[in-house]
């Protein structure tokens, strides 16, 4: 029922969270005296708006999406840009990392995506994400806390990103926001060794 939502979201509207502009805290990471090290991964990436900013910082992306109208205008976007040769646009589900032809990984981003998946979709997600990067290789993730709307329910406590993704990452960093009137975490993670 959620890939319909966000197919009928991308068709009829321009979905809320699809603001066309990079978050201060991935510029931040980027232009950060250490900025991350490609090929980079794009989790979620809606209409290609952080592969692009990515893109423009020298990495190579592949930017995954399990929506096909999303995907759509990411490649008029991309192309527009003239970053063709170094973004790699895709549908493809998130939790089905494994069956995807993935470089090594020295980084990922996810904005939105992680904390609307099941339990089992977040076990597979984590078990492929950590076997693509590399060890020392940087991760950011974005969430939202637990909520309901409508019929949907989703969104993750710190605590539980902690949980999940501990045994694979080193959390450096948890900041939290806001979006609207949502409280939201900011992850920053390093593969461990």
């Amino acid at each position: 029922m959620n890939r319909l939502i966000y197919r009928l979201m991308y068709l009829l509207t321009k979905p809320g969270w699809d603001s066309g502009v990079t978050p201060p805290e991935v510029v931040q990471a980027f232009e950060s005296s250490d900025p991350p090290a490609g090929p980079a991964l794009d989790l979620g990436c809606g209409t290609g708006t952080n592969a692009i900013f990515m893109a423009r910082h020298g990495l190579d992306v592949t930017a995954l999406d399990y929506t096909p109208e999303a995907i759509s205008r990411a490649k008029r976007k991309v192309a527009q840009a003239g970053l063709a040769d170094h973004i790699r646009l895709q549908v493809a589900d998130v939790t089905r990392l494994a069956d995807l032809d993935i470089p090594e990984l020295g980084f990922a981003l996810d904005i939105g995506c992680f904390h609307g998946l099941s339990p089992e979709g977040r076990a597979r997600y984590v078990a492929a994400l950590s076997a693509l990067l590399r060890p020392g290789g940087r991760y950011m993730l974005y969430t939202i806390d637990p909520h309901d709307e409508g019929p949907v329910s989703f969104g993750m406590t710190p605590a539980q990103i902690e949980s999940i993704l501990s045994p694979a990452f080193d959390i450096t960093r948890q900041e939290r926001g806001a979006f609207g009137s949502r409280i939201s975490t900011w992850t920053w993670l390093t593969r461990r060794l």
